[in-house]
C-alpha cells in the first residue's frame, strides 16, 4: 500500500469536485501543468488576492461565500476588459482551524459559479498558513478587442450598470451583526460580476471609449479613468443609490452620498462615451462627466463642491 500524503488526497478530492470535459484542454488536471489549446482573439489575465483580516472575516463569511466571492471578483475584471473567461486557477494557504469539510464547500461553491459563467477550475496550489487563510485566484479568459480603463474624452459620460455603496453597507451590516439588509449583505458577500453585459458592449464596443469595473470606488476608480489634464464631475442627485443604502443613511443619520463616492467592491461596470450616444445605453446610471476643469467635483442643481480630501480604500 503506498503512503500517499494527505496534500495528494485533498488534490485528489478537488479534483473530483471541479474537473469537467473540454475540447480545449489537451493536458487536465492532476500533471505538472495544465496545458489547453489557445482561443481565438486575444488571451486575457487577472489575479486577485485575498487575505483573512484584511478583505474578509470568517465570522461573517462562509466557505461558500469566499469560494464564490473569490472567483466572482476576477470575472468582474474579465468582463471590465469585454473578455470571456476560460480557465481558473486557485492557490490557497490554509491554516489548521479549517476542515476538509470546509474546504469542499469552497470548491463546491467556486465550481457552481464556474459552470454558470462557463468556466473550468484547472489547478492552482495548496500550502500551509501559520494562522491567516489567504486566497489567490487567477482567470484565463480570451477577447477580440480589449475594453481598458483608459480612453475617455473630455466631455464623455460616466456611466454605472447598478447601484454603488450597496456591498459597503453590507460589510458595515455584517460587521456590525445588524438584522436586515439582506441585499447589501449578499451584494457583499456575493458580487454578481457583471458578464451579463458584456454581449452588448462588444457589439458597442467603438462607442465605448473606456470601461473598468467599480472595487474601489467611484472617485477612485473614476480618477482611473480620468484623461490626462482634465477632471470629473459626478452628478448628486443622479447616483445609483439601493434601499439598503438610504435606510442605512437614515438609521446611522449618514449621508448615502459617501457611500457610493468611498464604497468599494460593487464590482458594477464603469463606462465612457459619448453624450450623443447615451440614448443607445438607457439602462445605465448616469453618474458624471468629463470636464476640460481640473479636480473631482459634486454637484446638484444648487452648486458644485470640489471633492479635494481622500477617504477611499487604500492597499497600504
Amino acid at each position: 500500500m503506498r503512503n500517499t500524503p494527505k496534500e495528494w488526497t485533498l488534490i485528489d478530492k478537488i479534483r473530483h469536485r471541479v474537473q469537467r470535459p473540454n475540447e480545449h484542454t489537451v493536458v487536465p488536471l492532476g500533471d505538472d501543468a495544465f496545458v489547453f489549446k489557445n482561443f481565438p482573439g486575444y488571451s486575457v489575465i487577472c489575479q486577485d488576492m485575498m487575505v483573512e483580516n484584511v478583505h474578509f472575516r470568517l465570522d461573517y463569511c462562509s466557505a461558500e461565500d469566499l469560494g464564490y466571492k473569490a472567483l466572482a471578483v476576477n470575472l468582474s475584471d474579465v468582463s471590465a476588459m469585454g473578455a470571456r473567461p476560460h480557465f481558473v486557477q486557485v492557490s490557497l494557504a490554509l491554516p489548521k482551524k479549517l476542515t476538509e469539510s470546509w474546504l469542499d464547500d469552497f470548491y463546491k461553491s467556486m465550481a457552481q459559479l464556474a459552470d454558470n459563467t462557463q468556466c473550468e477550475i484547472v489547478g492552482g496550489d495548496l500550502t500551509f498558513s501559520e494562522d491567516k487563510l489567504i486566497i489567490d485566484v487567477s482567470v484565463h479568459g480570451s477577447c477580440e478587442k480589449p475594453l481598458t480603463r483608459k480612453g475617455a474624452c473630455v466631455g464623455d459620460l460616466l456611466l454605472s450598470s447598478g447601484p454603488l455603496g450597496l456591498s459597503y453597507i453590507g460589510l458595515l451590516a455584517l460587521q456590525k451583526n445588524q438584522p436586515g439588509f439582506l441585499a447589501a449583505k449578499m451584494k457583499h458577500r456575493r458580487p454578481t460580476p457583471r458578464l451579463d453585459l458584456v454581449p452588448d458592449l462588444l457589439e458597442r464596443r467603438f462607442e465605448v471609449h473606456a470601461m473598468m469595473d467599480c472595487s474601489d470606488g467611484l472617485i477612485n476608480d473614476g480618477l482611473r479613468m480620468l484623461p490626462a489634464d482634465a477632471g470629473l464631475v459626478l452628478f448628486k442627485e443622479n447616483l445609483p443609490l439601493h434601499a439598503d443604502t438610504l435606510e442605512w443613511a437614515r438609521l446611522h443619520h449618514q449621508d448615502a452620498t459617501d457611500f457610493v463616492l468611498w464604497g468599494g467592491e460593487d464590482y458594477e461596470l464603469l463606462i465612457a462615451i459619448s453624450p450623443d450616444l447615451y440614448g443607445h445605453f438607457s439602462k445605465w446610471h448616469l453618474v458624471g462627466q468629463f470636464t476640460e476643469e481640473k479636480g473631482v467635483f459634486l454637484s446638484d442643481k444648487h452648486s458644485k463642491k470640489e471633492i479635494s480630501e481622500f477617504k477611499g480604500w487604500k492597499h497600504f
